[in-house]
């Protein structure tokens, strides 16, 4: 999954993967215009810098995809330095790309703008409450929606332990006002969200 970012980022401006990037992502992205600075994110945090290879002339550093914890590493600075998230992955639980589940979010968000403005005399709509079923260990979609557009969430999960490990982040972050995560019970089979 983070493949794309590495070569995005270590590829020039301008390259066919560079535009394919941008041309993915919601105008709104913060990810879009400007990929990940991998160095830049190496030199405020030790563990992801551990990952990061120095970039040839001209291109950007590239981390090291082979060290299984490089992709957790990279979600746990970009969600630290980009969004001001504290952020735990318990080993075995999927790990989100930071930039896509941005894009889903400010789709969603853009769906909800089609409503009908309140009129001058009702009052504004509460922020959305979102029913994020399947929020994984990572809570990404809960924490993300909450640190950048202000929703609160009610985030459902059957396994027991991706729902401790996302009750986790969000206290880690003083969410617990905005995040409900809840624990369904496991009935049937079902994977992770992420």
């Amino acid at each position: 999954r983070y493949f794309f970012l590495s070569m995005a980022q270590a590829a020039p401006h301008g390259t066919h993967l560079a535009q394919r990037s941008a041309r993915l992502m919601h105008p709104r992205n913060p990810y879009k215009d400007q990929p990940p600075d991998f160095a830049a994110l190496a030199r405020f945090d030790p563990d992801f810098a551990r990952h990061v290879r120095p970039g040839r002339p001209g291109g950007g550093a590239s981390l090291d995809w082979s060290a299984p914890d490089a992709a957790v590493a990279l979600t746990r600075a970009l969600l630290w330095q980009h969004f001001g998230l504290r952020w735990r992955l318990p080993a075995g639980h999927l790990c989100p790309p930071v930039p896509s589940r941005i894009n889903y979010l400010l789709w969603l968000e853009d769906l909800l703008r089609l409503r009908p403005s309140p009129r001058a005399d009702e009052q504004a709509p509460p922020p959305p409450l979102v029913l994020d079923i399947g929020t994984g260990a990572s809570a990404i979609y809960p924490l993300l929606g909450s640190a950048l557009l202000g929703w609160r969430f009610i985030a459902s999960e059957i396994d027991e332990a991706a729902a401790e490990a996302a009750r986790a982040n969000v206290a880690l972050n003083g969410l617990d006002d905005e995040i409900c995560v809840r624990f369904t019970g496991g009935g049937g089979g079902g994977g992770e969200g992420g």
